[in-house]
C-alpha cells in the first residue's frame, strides 16, 4: 500500500500541495484540453469553497514553465504540453482592498506596480490604472506571450451588494482595468477569470467579445469538484479508514459521502461532483458534519435574503430555461441564479422543449446543502440567530414524537414573535415557507403543497410513527384550516400509510403589531 498523503484541507497553493505530497486529484488533462486548440479566453462561476484558487494557482505555475511540479501528473506523462516561460499577471482581487472605488484603483495600481518589478517593469511613469495595466502587458509581451490570472473578479461588486451605488463605482474601475485587453489581442496566451457570480458581460467585460463562458458547458463540467471515480480511486485508503472506525464498510460510508456531499452538476452532461472542500474535512474529521454551514456564511448572501422574500420551495422541480440561471445585472439580481452560482442550488435534470430549447430543474446538490440553505433562509426570514434555531428544533422534534401539538406551536410562537411587525410578510406563503425549512432542518420527509384529488394541502411532515397534515390561515381561524383539511380531504392519500395521522390548522394573525397563533388539531382515527 502506498504511504499516506497529507490532505490539503487549508492548503490553495499548487506548488505548496505538489511539494508538501499531499493528496491533489490530476486535473491537468482538463486543463490540457481547455488550451490545446486555438481558444485563450475562458470564463468560470463556481461557489466558494470549490478549487477556484488552486485551479489558478495550477494555471500560473503550467504557465510559467514550472514543468518539475507536474512530472507525476497526467499533463507531464501523458500530454505534449509545451514548456514555456510565459509572464504571468495574476489578480486575487480578494485580497485588493476595495471599500471604496478609489481603494479598489489605488489597491490595482499597488498591484500591478509590484508585478512589473517583478519583471523588471518600471511603470511609475504611467499615469492611469488603463496606462499601467496596457504598459505591463506590451512590456511583458516583448519577453513573451502574456497569461493574466484573475481570482474572484466580482469580490469587490459583491461585498457591496446592498450599497448600488458603490457597487456600480468599483465596477466601473474593473471596467476599466480590463478594457484594454482588447486592443492587445496579439499579446496573449491566456486569460483565464474566476468568480462566484456571473454579472453580466457588458458590465464588466465589454471589451473581451470572445470571453468563452464554460461554467455550464461539458468541458468545464468535472473541471472542479471530485467526481464518483476520483473519489473512490483518490481517497480509497481515507474511506477505510473511516469505515475501520465505525466499524462498517467501505459502501457504507460511500453511500453516506455521497448523500451529504455529492449532487453538483454544473452541465448537459450527466456527470455530478462533490463538494472538494467539504469531502476533504470529513475525510480529515471522519464526522459526518455540516461543513458547508460552519465555513461561514457569504455575506452578499445574506444581504440579498435580508433584501426581499423568495419561497425557495416554489422553484424546487420547476421547469427553467438555462437563461434563468444569469447573467444578470448589478441594478436587478434574482435570487435564484444567486443562489444557483452560490452552490444552494443546482442542475437536476437536463432536456429539450418542443421547441428543442434546453431547459432544465433546480434542486438542492446534497443533505449539506438543504440543511445549510435551510438554516440560513429561517433564521432570515424568522429574524433569529443560530443557536436559538438549534434548541427551538430539538425541542420541536420532541413535541412531533410525542404528538404534542399544543408544545409545539408554542415553540412557534416563541421563534416567530421575533418577527418585527414591519417586517413579516402578509402572506400564507411566508409562514408556510418557514414551515417548510423547519422541516428540511428537522431532516423529516416534508410533502409542500402536494396534489390531492381535491386540491393542495399546504405541508404534509412524515416521520416513522406519525403523518402529520397542516394547513396555513393568515388572518383566518384555525377552525377554518381544520375544516378545510376536512372538505378537500388532504389525509386521504396517506390513508393507507399504516400510521397515525394528526390534523392541524394553524392561523396567524396581527393584533397591535404583535404575532398571534392559533391551533386546533386533532388525530385522525384511533391511536
Amino acid at each position: 500500500m502506498p504511504p499516506l498523503r497529507e490532505l490539503p484541507t487549508d492548503i490553495a497553493s499548487f506548488e505548496l500541495m505538489i511539494e508538501g505530497n499531499c493528496l491533489y486529484v490530476d486535473k491537468t488533462q482538463h486543463i490540457y484540453q481547455l488550451y490545446k486548440g486555438t481558444k485563450r479566453y475562458y470564463f468560470l462561476s463556481r461557489p466558494r469553497r470549490f478549487g477556484k484558487t488552486l485551479l489558478i494557482s495550477t494555471l500560473k505555475e503550467l504557465f510559467s514553465g514550472n514543468k518539475k511540479l507536474f512530472k507525476d501528473l497526467w499533463i507531464g506523462l501523458e500530454g505534449d504540453w509545451k514548456w514555456q516561460e510565459h509572464p504571468v499577471i495574476h489578480l486575487d482581487l480578494s485580497l485588493i482592498a476595495h471599500e471604496t472605488d478609489v481603494e479598489l484603483r489605488t489597491s490595482l495600481v499597488r498591484r500591478l506596480e509590484k508585478i512589473g518589478q517583478s519583471y523588471g517593469i518600471d511603470l511609475s511613469q504611467d499615469q492611469t490604472l488603463a496606462d499601467k495595466m496596457s504598459e505591463l502587458i506590451e512590456q511583458l509581451a516583448k519577453k513573451n506571450k502574456v497569461v493574466l490570472l484573475v481570482d474572484e473578479y466580482d469580490k469587490p461588486l459583491l461585498d457591496h451588494i446592498t450599497n448600488i451605488e458603490m457597487a456600480s463605482k468599483n465596477r466601473a474601475v474593473l471596467q476599466s482595468l480590463f478594457a484594454v485587453i482588447k486592443g492587445l489581442d496579439s499579446c496573449f496566451r491566456a486569460i483565464f477569470i474566476t468568480g462566484v457570480t456571473k454579472f453580466s458581460r457588458v458590465s464588466i467585460f465589454s471589451g473581451l467579445n470572445n470571453l468563452n463562458d464554460i461554467s455550464e458547458k461539458p468541458e468545464a463540467a468535472t473541471l472542479l469538484g471530485y467526481t464518483q471515480t476520483e473519489l473512490e480511486t483518490n481517497f480509497d485508503q481515507y474511506i477505510t479508514m473511516v469505515a475501520s472506525q465505525y466499524k462498517t464498510d467501505n459502501k457504507t460510508v460511500l453511500k453516506n459521502m455521497k448523500h451529504w456531499y455529492n449532487g453538483y452538476r454544473f452541465s448537459v452532461l450527466e456527470e455530478f461532483v462533490y463538494n472538494p472542500f467539504s469531502t476533504l474535512y470529513y475525510l480529515n474529521d471522519r464526522e459526518l458534519r455540516n461543513y458547508w454551514f460552519t465555513s461561514g456564511t457569504p455575506s452578499f448572501l445574506v444581504a440579498l435574503l435580508k433584501k426581499r422574500y423568495q419561497n425557495i420551495e416554489n422553484v424546487i422541480g420547476k421547469t427553467l430555461s438555462i437563461d434563468d440561471l444569469g447573467p444578470f445585472d448589478i441594478n436587478n439580481i434574482p435570487i435564484i441564479p444567486i443562489l444557483y452560482q452560490a452552490g444552494y442550488l443546482t442542475i437536476r435534470n437536463v432536456f429539450r422543449d418542443a421547441d428543442e430549447r434546453l431547459m432544465l430543474t433546480i434542486d438542492y446538490p446534497n443533505a449539506e446543502v438543504k440543511e445549510s440553505l435551510s438554516k440560513y433562509l429561517f433564521i432570515e426570514y424568522a429574524h433569529t440567530d443560530s443557536s436559538t434555531v438549534n434548541a427551538s428544533i430539538n425541542s420541536i422534534k420532541a413535541a412531533l414524537s410525542n404528538n404534542d401539538i399544543e408544545s409545539f406551536c408554542l415553540i412557534l410562537r416563541t421563534l416567530f414573535a421575533n418577527i418585527p411587525y414591519n417586517l413579516h410578510i402578509p402572506q400564507e406563503s411566508y409562514y408556510h415557507s418557514l414551515f417548510q425549512l423547519m422541516g428540511n432542518l428537522l431532516g423529516l420527509d416534508v410533502q409542500s403543497e402536494a396534489p390531492t384529488s381535491k386540491g393542495k394541502l399546504d405541508l404534509a411532515l412524515i416521520t416513522a410513527q406519525r403523518i402529520f397534515v397542516f394547513e396555513f390561515k393568515f388572518n383566518k381561524t384555525s377552525e377554518e384550516a381544520l375544516e378545510q383539511v376536512h372538505e378537500k380531504r388532504y389525509y386521504e392519500k396517506y390513508l393507507t400509510a399504516g400510521r397515525p395521522i394528526t390534523l392541524a390548522g394553524i392561523s396567524f394573525n396581527y393584533e397591535g403589531k404583535q404575532l398571534v397563533l392559533d391551533w386546533k388539531s386533532e388525530v385522525l382515527g384511533k391511536e
